[in-house]
Formats: structure tokens, C-alpha cells, sequence
């Protein structure tokens, strides 16, 4: 995928999840791009939260697919979706580690 198809099945998702963008996707991904509004858009907290959800039962913290087990800290947390946008924050390429989730 590319960078604008990465972002606008993200966006998808998140509004799925909830996530209030605001503007139909008609026209807004070159606007977006353009203006790299893109980059505050996916670092934004109710976005990750849409986008990532948070663990909701502590007791299956080690569920892989709702993991909430930060593995580089032995820690727990119901903050899944903060410990994946600490995660893309140090990535190059940030598009490229959302679309992991895709």
C-alpha cells in the first residue's frame, strides 16, 4: 500500500472504532498529505485510542490480540493503544507501522 491508501484505511478504522474526523473522505487525503496534516492526525490521543482500543479485561493481559503487556517493561496496563503510539513515535516511517495493523 501506499502512503495515502495506508492513512485512509487507518482513518477508516478508527471511525469505525469511534474515532470523529469530521470531513467525508472525498477530496480530504491530497489535502491532507499536502498539508502533512496527516502527522498530527495519527499521533493524535482519541485517534491511537480508535485506532489501537484499549485492553478491557486486565485478567487476559497476555491475550495477543488485545495485548495490553508491555513487553519491554514486564508491565501491564489497560493502555493498549498509548504503548502502540510510544512505539510509532520512534519509528521513520509512522504510516508504515500503522499499516501493521491494517
Amino acid at each position: 500500500m501506499n502512503e495515502r491508501e495506508i492513512l485512509q484505511k487507518a482513518i477508516e478504522k478508527a471511525e469505525k472504532n469511534g474515532f470523529k474526523y469530521g470531513y467525508d473522505w472525498k477530496g480530504r487525503d491530497e489535502a491532507i498529505f499536502w498539508l502533512n496534516a496527516w502527522h498530527s492526525l495519527i499521533f493524535d490521543h482519541d485517534f491511537a485510542k480508535a485506532f489501537w482500543g484499549e485492553c478491557s479485561d486486565k485478567v487476559n493481559c497476555l491475550e495477543p490480540k488485545r495485548c495490553c503487556f508491555y513487553p519491554d517493561s514486564g508491565l501491564c496496563s489497560n493502555q493498549y493503544w498509548q504503548y502502540h503510539l510510544q512505539q510509532m513515535v520512534l519509528e521513520k516511517e509512522p504510516l508504515k507501522y500503522l499499516e501493521k495493523f491494517l
